[in-house]
């Protein structure tokens, strides 16, 4: 599930500003309604790059080439109208959007209050102070739950990193080993078909990091995953990202208390 806005906001937001790469994701980004004509030449001269330009920043967003990436602005065009319908939720009353949306965001995070989870973020807090290495990763929304992470567990003295661009996470995920824990974000749990869309990682690799799951998707089964945290959710748009951020901020909130405990 490759989503074509949120891959070009993460280059924007991950890029050097003047590079070639931010250029591209920029044009696109502002045009993206009007791309579907565009050819890879085109394409190039609106961006005032080359042509090979425009190869590389495919393959750089985890693209084959320019077709695929044609491919996914014709899948933009066919579900943008999808996205009229992101801002419904629980419960939502036109006469009073603010009230009804905190009160819909309320009663979620009361879902969240009567999910069995408390166990597995004390096991993962313990994860988190046994390794060394510890990454953190989300997708867009989720990213900024990782970010959140990474800020309050340096409080405490440990390091976590993280990265907002989608390329970097899935090379960082591909190359760790059995000396790393990563946690992921990821309300519905499509981060891996999002992040690694051709093919999963760790099939062929005999040492893999430890990777915890934080997801309200019950159904997933994924073979490389060593912990799930599943919590409850209605999983529309006044669900998210809070649930993930109470999560994490108890995960910050165990960890200091762990310290203190063993001092």
């Amino acid at each position: 599930m490759f989503n074509l806005v949120i891959i070009l906001l993460s280059t924007l937001n991950g890029e050097p500003k003047g590079s070639n790469n931010y250029k591209i994701a920029k044009f696109m980004i502002e045009n993206i309604h009007d791309l579907e004509d565009y050819t890879l030449t085109e394409l190039a001269k609106a961006c005032y790059v080359s042509n090979s330009s425009i190869s590389r920043f495919c393959r750089d967003i985890g693209l084959r080439d320019f077709n695929q990436l044609k491919n996914q602005i014709a899948k933009f065009s066919v579900e943008k109208t999808k996205l009229s319908n992101k801002f419904n939720y629980e419960g939502r009353n036109e006469d009073s959007i603010f009230t009804s949306y905190v009160r819909s965001v309320i009663e979620n995070l009361e879902m969240l209050e009567k999910s069995s989870i408390e166990n597995d973020i004390k096991k993962l807090v313990n994860d988190i102070y046994g390794y060394q290495k510890v990454a953190a990763f989300g997708y867009m929304h989720s990213e900024n739950v990782a970010l959140n992470l990474q800020y309050d567990l340096q409080t405490s003295a440990k390091p976590v990193f993280t990265a907002i661009k989608v390329a970097n996470q899935a090379e960082y995920i591909t190359n760790a080993d059995e000396k790393t824990l990563i946690i992921l974000f990821s309300d519905s749990g499509t981060y891996f078909d999002r992040i690694f869309p051709r093919a999963k990682p760790f099939k062929q690799q005999s040492k893999k990091p430890k990777i915890c799951l934080i997801t309200s998707n019950k159904e997933l089964d994924y073979p490389f995953i060593d912990q799930y945290i599943r919590y409850d959710s209605r999983g529309d748009y006044a669900t998210h990202p809070y649930s993930l951020t109470a999560i994490a901020d108890t995960i910050c909130i165990e960890y200091a208390k762990m310290l203190k405990e063993l001092e």
